[in-house]
């Protein structure tokens, strides 16, 4: 589970909580929790398993839905790019799963197929996927045999608060959806965190489940906890000598005599290559800053002439005491891609 090893330590109950806040905000909607990209890094079936009260799960692809039923979910599972062809549609009927329709090969794709439930999702804007607004009513007749679970859409700059763009997509949502009797869904965490008027029969919040905020602002929100800690050991402690650089490129030299830790974890692991000389770390309990650029399999880490370290004490690169929305403002990204980016090498510790 440790030793030379870098560990991702998932705190399921956070999960549940942060959850729990989410139906706080929206009480009389049905929760679609997205666990897709293995629930952002955190484990898909074992987060399942601890959101067995959600109405619905939500996921990318047909081989991350084929992984939960594997696991024995039984919970609803959507898929949210729906299928592809006719292969993935007949695996997606035998799983009994929830498909999104959302371009017109689809529709044709389904004109002959076993009845199934579906949501139409509409393009109100974001322009990737989405049924055109004009052809939604020849949709919907095409479709006709089939269970309508719903129309959807999604918001493009719910995150960046983007009030002009968010109002568009909302008007062009409800004046397709006004004549049609079924339940609607657009808000995912940000539309449910900033945006009521967004709340519909359905929410769908992906990111937030996890602890991390959706905000382009990169900051954390005080409600949400934070379930994944990622932590590595240090395997070497070395003093360096005024004017000695440390790393590939030299780019980080000491300005002191002083010591530095190297850390086993790299961007293989899924630490950002990117991330700056700022870039904080927490080497027992204080803040230290990278020194040198982040390689395959290693950091390295400036100590400060008091610090009190040992080969093997272990570090906490993000987790409730050191936010990842500060490791990915470092990085120039966003939480996201750090989450989801933590590699398959590293083992998964849960904790509820």
């Amino acid at each position: 589970m440790s030793g030379n090893s870098a560990v991702a330590h998932i705190n399921l109950g956070a999960i549940k909580h942060n959850f729990n806040f989410a139906r706080s905000i929206a009480t009389d909607a049905k929760f679609m929790a997205i666990i897709k990209a293995d629930a952002y890094g955190h484990g898909d079936f074992r987060v399942a398993d601890a959101l067995s009260n959600a109405e619905a799960f939500g996921v990318a692809r047909l081989t991350e839905a084929v992984r939960l039923r594997e696991a024995g979910i039984k919970t609803p599972i959507t898929l949210l790019e729906g299928v592809l062809d006719q292969t993935e549609l007949t695996i997606a009927n035998e799983l009994g799963l929830d498909l999104v329709v959302c371009a017109d090969y689809q529709v044709e794709l389904m004109s002959n197929a076993p009845t199934q439930g579906v949501w139409i999702k509409v393009d109100t804007g974001m322009h990737r996927l989405g049924i055109p607004p004009s052809d939604v009513p020849s949709s919907l007749a095409r479709l006709k045999p089939h269970r309508l679970l719903g129309i959807m859409s999604h918001l493009a700059d719910a995150d960046a608060g983007e009030d002009a763009m968010i109002d568009a997509q909302l008007e062009e949502f409800d004046r397709v959806t006004r004549d049609i009797d079924a339940p609607s869904s657009l808000a995912n965490s940000a539309g449910l965190l900033a945006h009521k008027r967004t709340h519909r029969h359905w929410i769908r919040p992906g990111l937030m489940l996890y602890g991390a905020s959706p905000f382009v602002d990169l900051m954390p929100r005080l409600e949400l906890k934070a379930a994944m800690t990622l932590t590595a050991p240090i395997i070497a402690i070395r003093q360096l000598t005024r004017g000695e650089s440390v790393g590939y490129g030299s780019i980080w030299t000491a300005r002191i005599d002083c010591r530095v830790a190297t850390i086993a974890l790299g961007y293989a692991d899924g630490y950002p290559r990117e991330a700056s000389m700022n870039t904080p770390v927490l080497v027992n309990g204080q803040r230290r800053k990278l020194a040198g650029r982040v390689s395959m399999d290693m950091i390295t880490v400036a100590l400060d002439s008091g610090d009190v370290v040992n080969v093997g004490d272990r570090v906490e690169l993000w987790g409730p005491n050191l936010p990842v929305e500060e490791i990915a403002g470092h990085a120039g990204t966003v939480p996201y891609t750090l989450l989801c980016g933590v590699s398959s090498r590293v083992p998964r510790h849960y904790i509820d």
